[in-house]
């Protein structure tokens, strides 16, 4: 199952629509004439949605995992080093936030 998409529809509920009691036609919480609404998702939220959908990803992703199962898989201290110092370096080169009293 995709986490991002719910396991069940969602459907609007107006304020006058009593809660709990579904639509025997519609089996939603809201009567047929609702006009339904639209949810707009942000640059981020579509590259997370759409980040499982890369293929060499998901194959590189495997390829680790078996090498982990089988023991091949060697930790390189230099690499995490090299990757801790650009974090570092990174949180380093922002601007601080701006704190308020």
């Amino acid at each position: 199952m995709d986490p991002i998409q719910p396991k069940y529809p969602i459907t609007p509920v107006t304020a006058d629509a009593p809660r709990g009691k579904t639509s025997a036609k519609t089996g939603s919480s809201a009567p047929s004439s609702v006009a339904q609404e639209q949810v707009t998702l942000s640059a981020t939220a579509q590259a997370l949605l759409h980040a499982g959908d890369d293929q060499s990803e998901s194959s590189r992703i495997e390829a680790l995992r078996a090498a982990v199962r089988s023991g091949s898989y060697v930790v390189s201290p230099a690499k995490i080093g090299q990757g801790l110092l650009q974090d570092q370096q990174q949180l380093l080169a922002r601007p601080a936030p701006s704190t308020r009293a």
